[in-house]
């Protein structure tokens, strides 16, 4: 199953409830998720495209496309 930036940029627009998310999008500092918010998204993330993220892989992640990346790396 290959994975899209395109539904990873979705998933993050939904979870985060954001009308416009970009790939360079950071997803703190531009989206304003807390760490509340990206565990869920981690957790969403997980669920949809059934892949496992450690916490050191979470770690490294800031934005959008950084995530979509090793969503694809996973899948």
């Amino acid at each position: 199953m290959a994975v899209t930036v395109e539904e990873v940029v979705e998933l993050v627009r939904l979870q985060l409830g954001r009308g416009i998310v970009r790939r360079s999008d950071r997803l703190m500092e531009d989206l304003g998720a807390d760490s509340a918010d990206i565990l869920n998204l981690i957790v969403a993330v997980e669920d949809r495209f059934g892949i496992s993220i450690d916490e050191e892989d979470l770690a490294r992640l800031a934005t959008v496309d950084e995530l979509a990346r090793l969503v694809a790396a996973r899948v």
